[in-house]
């Protein structure tokens, strides 16, 4: 059945339609739906959004560097405006760009080929799930998308018919491009170039039409120029991370799949922020260091854009396309429509000077990102110009079909069978979905305030453990998944804290405690417990746990003085831990002050004229004494012999003393503290995590052998490949 053209604009709004509003109500499942992690580029988006449309015109996002372009900002704080602050209004608006989007690749491909296969091109387009997964994130794809897509087609009108309004519209168009995205800064030279083959050296009025086309690009960038230098202090690009990112991206040692770096790279990009000049130099240094290397990374960078695998960053799509079936099932690959669409773009330059702008924004997408990282979202404005290239290709298959032309239709088919090999799927190490996936959505899960979803939340992390178990040490991510255990433990904790069921937040607590040992914040909140229960010994040795990881905290030392006046009897102790607190705090309440003056009167120092420096050095010189001093720990690694007979209070009172001795830091090295308290928990308590963090501590201070080295990469494997239960 022959579908005639004039059918074809209301059958693509039925379908780009159709397929966006399947979507929209899977995507309704999805935990993403309502809720925004921290720390993505998305929360700034969205802080900004809403600083604007408090009343902020420069609209920063509060707590966020502000480091990229505000244009996105701009226009999500317009849809708050009118449709409330609702992630939702955003995903419904970002579908309807979709869908305009559609249509721009229609009218594009319409004016090169025919509406056969320029429909074709707008059909791809349209079932290339990329875009409606891109258009339900707060991300800028969709809208630079639309942008590029207007920006060729009103550079096509204007050259074609020259006038007010199109040159406008062209200008206008091309300046919100840039401003979108500053690294497509790029297309204004192609522009200005095909513009003054077209337009401007064609006539005597051809200088007043640049003239004119500057002026109005130049105006409409003025703002956001005046952003950054109010913002950043100076006229640079709209993106001030740019430096940074091109550094990292251009480094012979870039992974391309993902944003990995060595030590060296890392370390030099902390000590000081860079510019777009300082990250050239640098660049350029290791080109001329590792040209080859260099070329390496640039052969990956192109291989994994047109690659079928879609590189994630913070979403990962097959992840996502778990709980879409259109998503998994209803989308054109993206190696299908770079394999078509390489193809047609080789095949098409014959017709060059006639493919002018559509030749310069392919070549145009690739030259702008190569040197930035290889992420799926990033690529998002070249699928519009590969699906137009796609039906070229198309067209020339059908041709040579319809003219029996069997020898060029083998070579065309080979052609493309053996490229869409090479382009299949190259996934990272772990698969294709990261660790750091399954975390993302078990904490999307954790934080959507649905007691419901906790389960859910729950397994993925458990897939993220068995995932890490089965990857070689190196590729391990085993503490980063237990920091998330450890947070879905603590919010259990605090549910059952809310129901008042105070034996299923001890034990929720104390796995969170487990499965991250060096949180200061979950030992004082056990330790705070403990004494509600009455369990003053244990209290006590929590609170200094708390305190050795975190000795500056004024709370921390205000709690262990506290246990140790009123619940232990040691008010010297006590004095000791309020001083310290004296000596943190700007603003010393008025009842520890009378507390501290109480046991000075006790200990009967009150005489001593009150020098706080003199008065805490003398604290520590009678505490001296009480600390037991720490015993001789053989190396090889075990407990001394005598260990073996200790009781449960020796026990206790060793490692009491070994925390105080680490508090007190004086005249023993706190490698040899952190050794025995790591053989402790791993000989006595049988805590092999906080075992291994006492012990990776005696290491990184300098008592370094081999037997401690073997432990603790047998701790290193068990920990890794244990199971989660």
């Amino acid at each position: 059945m022959k579908i005639s053209p004039k059918y074809f604009p209301a059958l693509l709004l039925i379908l780009a339609c159709f397929i966006r509003l399947v979507y929209f109500y899977q995507f309704q499942g999805n935990p993403f739906f309502g809720h925004l992690p921290e720390l993505w580029d998305q929360t700034l988006y969205h802080k900004g959004a809403q600083a604007f449309i408090e009343g902020d015109p420069f609209a920063r996002a509060p707590g966020e560097p502000n480091q990229q372009s505000p244009f996105y900002q701009y226009f999500l704080g317009i849809v708050y405006f009118f449709f409330g602050v609702e992630l939702t209004a955003a995903w419904i608006v970002q579908l309807t760009l979709g869908v305009v989007s559609t249509f721009l690749v229609y009218a594009i491909a319409g004016r090169y080929i025919n509406q056969g296969p320029a429909f074709m091109a707008a059909v791809m387009f349209t079932f290339y799930g990329g875009n409606w997964f891109y258009e339900c994130t707060l991300y800028r794809a969709s809208l630079v998308t639309l942008l590029i897509l207007s920006a060729c087609l009103l550079l096509l009108r204007f050259a074609e018919r020259p006038s007010i309004v199109l040159l406008i519209g062209s200008a206008l168009s091309l300046s919100f491009l840039t401003q979108a995205r500053t690294n497509l800064l790029l297309f204004v030279p192609f522009a200005l170039a095909y513009l003054w083959r077209k337009v401007f050296s064609l006539s005597s009025t051809g200088k007043k039409w640049l003239a004119g086309y500057l002026v109005i690009f130049f105006l409409a960038s003025l703002p956001l120029l005046f952003w950054v230098k109010q913002i950043h202090g100076n006229w640079g690009p709209y993106d001030q991370t740019g430096g940074e990112n091109l550094y990292l991206a251009n480094s012979p040692d870039y992974s391309v799949r993902s944003v990995v770096h060595d030590k060296e790279y890392r370390s030099l990009l902390e000590s000081e922020r860079l510019g777009t000049l300082p990250a050239l130099r640098l660049i350029l240094k290791d080109v001329t260091e590792r040209p080859l290397d260099v070329t390496k990374v640039y052969l990956k960078k192109i291989y994994y854009y047109f690659n079928n695998y879609e590189v994630p960053t913070t979403h990962n799509y097959y992840l996502s396309s778990e709980l879409s079936p259109v998503l998994k099932w209803g989308s054109i690959p993206f190696g299908v429509i770079a394999t078509l669409g390489i193809i047609g773009f080789f095949w098409s330059w014959k017709n060059w000077k006639r493919l002018t702008l559509l030749h310069a924004f392919f070549l145009g997408n690739l030259l702008a990102y190569l040197p930035f990282f290889i992420f799926s979202r990033y690529r998002l404005s070249m699928v519009p110009f590969l699906c137009i290239f796609s039906a070229f290709s198309l067209q020339m298959i059908f041709q040579r079909f319809r003219e029996n032309d069997l020898r060029s239709l083998s070579l065309i088919m080979m052609s493309v069978l053996t490229l869409g090999w090479f382009l299949k799927t190259a996934p990272l190490p772990e698969g294709k979905i990261r660790i750091l996936d399954y975390i993302n959505l078990s904490s999307a899960y954790l934080n959507n305030h649905k007691p419901d979803d906790d389960g859910r939340a729950y397994s993925y992390l458990e897939r993220s453990w068995e995932l890490s178990r089965s990857l070689p040490a190196d590729l391990r991510k085993s503490k980063t998944i237990r920091r998330a255990l450890s947070h879905f433990y603590l919010k259990e904790s605090n549910s059952f804290r809310h129901q008042g069921d105070v034996a299923h937040e001890e034990i929720a607590l104390r796995r969170a405690m487990f499965f991250d040992f060096p949180s200061s914040p979950l030992h004082e909140r056990y330790s705070r417990n403990l004494i509600k229960k009455g369990e003053s010994k244990k209290a006590l040795l929590e609170a200094l746990i708390a305190l050795t990881l975190n000795p500056n905290s004024f709370d921390l030392n205000l709690l262990a003085g506290k246990i140790y006046i009123t619940e232990r009897s040691h008010s010297l102790w006590g004095l000791y831990h309020f001083l310290q607190a004296q000596n943190i705090s700007e603003h010393v309440p008025l009842s520890l002050k009378n507390s501290i003056q109480s046991l000075l009167e006790v200990q009967k120092l009150n005489s001593i004229p009150f020098d706080q420096k003199k008065l805490s050095s003398q604290v520590r010189e009678l505490l001296t004494r009480k600390i037991l001093s720490p015993k001789s720990f053989p190396t090889n690694p075990s407990l001394p012999v005598e260990s073996s007979n200790w009781t449960s209070e020796e026990l206790y009172n060793y490692q009491l003393g070994l925390y105080q001795h680490l508090l007190f830091e004086r005249g023993v090295n706190p490698a040899f503290i952190y050794y025995q308290l790591g053989i402790l928990e791993w000989n006595f308590f049988k805590n092999d995590y906080s075992a291994f963090y006492y012990l990776e501590k005696a290491w990184d201070h300098g008592l370094q052998n081999q037997q401690l080295a073997t432990l603790l990469n047998d701790l290193t494997d068990k920990l890794g490949t244990r199971s989660i239960s």
